[in-house]
C-alpha cells in the first residue's frame, strides 16, 4: 500500500485489482481507506480519471445494466428497429461486441499523457502506452455506430437516454451488493463514477451530474418518468431471455427464464410486461444468492490474476500482410455463438468432432468464417449490415462474409486520432505495412 501512496497515478486501478486477488478475510485498515478516498476525491477527473476506473469487471452486473435499458421505450424502440436483438446470432454478436468495447476501456490507457497502470505496464510495457489507441478506437467506433441510428424526439431526450445508459454502468454494480461476496467499497464506487464520467465526456454526453449521489438520484427520477410498458420493451426482454437460456438443455430453460425474471425488480418487470413469479421462487432465489455469497466469501481461493475479456498484449503482425486481428478471451466472454473465436486445431479439433458426433455440441456452435474466425478489429465492430460499406441484411452477410473494408473505418480512425492528439500508429493503424483487410 505504501507503494500506491508514493506512486498515486495507478492507485485506483491497482487498488481494486488487489482487493479482487487477496483472500476474502484480508481487509485494508480503515485509516488507509479514509486517506485514499480523500486523496482520490482531490485528484483531477480529466487527468487521473483514466486510472481511477476501479474496473472490477463484474460482467453479470454490466450485462444486467445493458438489459435494464430495454425497459425504456425510447431506447427499446431504436434497438428493436435494428432487428439485431431478435435472432440468436445477432443477439450474441451484439453482446460480445459490447463486452469487447467495454473490456477495452477497462484495460487500455485512456490518456496518452500520463503513466499507464501497473497492470498495463507489467503486461505491455510503459514505453508504448502513449501510442496505444485501443480505448480511443473503441469509443470512436461506438460513437460512429450511435450516429447512424434515428434518435427519437429531441436532442435533450437523446442525451438523457445516453446518460441513463452511462449511469447504469456506474450504478448497476449494486448487483454485487445483492449477489457478490462483498459490496464495492466507497473508494471503488467513486472511482467507477470518475472513470465513466470521463468516458461519457468522450462520448459527448453532457449534463452529467457532479457526484455519484446526484447521478443515482437523477437515474431514479429518469426511470420514474420514462420507464413504462411497451411492446418493444417486451420484445427485447423475450429476446434477451432466449439468449440467456439457449446454452442450457431445453428441459431447464423454462425454469431459468423464471429465475432471471425473479432477479429483476418490480419496476423493470412491469415495464417489460413480464409475468409475476411465485413468492416461493423468489424465496429460493434469495436463498441461492445467500449461499453463493457465503461460498464465494469463505470457500473460493483468491484470484491470481485479473479477469479480462480482451487480451492486453500487442499482437504480432501477420506474415501475409493482412491487418492485425484479435480474438477475445472466450472463457471470460461466454456467448452462445463462437464469434471471433479461432478454429480449433490438433487434439482440440479431434475432441470437437467427437462432441459434434455424439450431440454434445451443434454445428452452429463451431468457429468458422460465418463467425469471423479470423478475429475482430475495434473499428469494425458492429452490425453486419455495414460490412464492406453496404447496408446489407444479416442473412446475406452471414452467408457470404468477406474481410473487405468496413463502413465507417476512416471516420472512426480520424475521430480516434483527434481524441488521442496524434495519428493511430503501429499494428492498430489501417495502413500498417500496406496491410489489407
Amino acid at each position: 500500500m505504501a507503494d500506491y501512496i508514493l506512486d498515486p497515478v495507478p492507485l485506483a486501478f491497482a487498488l481494486p485489482q488487489e482487493c479482487c486477488t487477496t483472500p476474502s478475510y484480508r481487509r485494508f485498515p480503515p485509516h488507509w481507506c479514509q486517506f485514499l478516498y480523500s486523496f482520490i476525491c482531490s485528484l483531477s477527473g480529466s487527468r487521473d480519471g483514466a486510472y481511477m476506473s476501479a474496473f472490477i469487471t463484474i460482467f453479470n452486473s454490466l450485462s444486467f445494466a445493458i438489459e435494464r435499458t430495454y425497459a425504456i421505450p425510447s431506447i427499446s424502440r431504436v434497438l428493436s428497429g435494428t432487428g439485431e436483438l431478435r435472432s440468436g446470432p445477432t443477439v450474441s454478436k451484439r453482446y460480445l461486441d459490447t463486452a469487447i468495447i467495454v473490456g477495452t476501456w477497462g484495460i487500455c490507457p485512456v490518456s496518452t499523457k500520463e503513466p499507464p497502470s501497473e497492470f498495463y505496464a507489467e503486461h505491455v510495457g510503459s514505453q508504448v502506452a502513449s501510442t496505444d489507441p485501443r480505448t480511443y478506437i473503441a469509443i470512436a467506433r461506438m460513437n460512429w455506430i450511435h450516429s447512424h441510428y434515428k434518435i427519437p424526439k429531441t436532442l435533450k431526450q437523446s442525451n438523457d437516454d445516453y446518460l441513463y445508459t452511462l449511469a447504469l454502468f456506474v450504478l448497476e454494480p449494486r448487483w454485487t451488493r445483492r449477489y457478490g461476496w462483498r459490496p464495492l467499497s466507497q473508494l471503488e464506487i467513486h472511482a467507477r463514477y470518475v472513470f465513466y464520467r470521463h468516458v461519457g465526456e468522450m462520448m459527448n454526453i453532457y449534463d452529467i451530474p457532479g457526484s455519484i449521489a446526484e447521478l443515482e438520484t437523477w437515474a431514479d427520477d429518469y426511470e420514474m418518468r420514462c420507464m413504462a410498458p411497451t411492446n418493444t420493451n417486451h420484445e427485447l426482454a423475450e429476446g434477451m431471455l432466449e439468449e440467456l437460456v439457449s446454452s442450457v438443455p431445453s428441459v431447464f430453460r423454462g425454469l431459468l427464464k423464471r429465475i432471471a425474471i425473479c432477479v429483476m425488480d418490480e419496476r423493470m418487470k412491469k415495464a417489460m410486461k413480464l409475468p409475476a413469479q411465485p413468492r416461493v421462487l423468489h424465496a429460493l432465489v434469495s436463498i441461492g444468492a445467500a449461499l453463493m455469497r457465503l461460498f464465494g466469501r469463505h470457500l473460493l481461493l483468491p484470484r491470481t490474476h485479473a479477469k479480462c475479456v480482451v487480451p492486453i498484449e500487442y499482437p504480432a503482425p501477420p506474415l501475409d500482410g493482412r491487418l492485425v486481428r484479435t480474438h477475445p478471451i472466450l472463457m471470460f466472454s461466454k456467448v452462445t455463438k463462437p464469434w471471433y473465436a479461432p478454429r480449433t486445431a490438433g487434439i482440440s479439433r479431434v475432441l470437437e468432432k467427437i462432441a459434434l458426433a455424439v450431440g454434445l455440441i451443434s454445428a452452429d456452435g463451431i468457429p468458422g468464417p460465418q463467425y469471423n474466425d479470423e478475429g475482430y478489429r475495434l473499428e469494425e465492430l458492429g452490425p453486419h449490415r455495414w460490412k464492406n460499406g453496404t447496408c446489407q441484411s444479416f442473412s446475406s452477410a452471414f452467408s457470404s462474409l468477406t474481410y473487405g473494408r468496413v463502413a465507417g473505418h476512416a471516420e472512426v480512425m480520424k475521430q480516434a486520432s483527434e481524441m488521442m492528439g496524434c495519428p493511430v500508429q503501429s499494428v492498430w493503424a489501417r495502413d500498417v505495412a500496406g496491410g489489407i483487410a
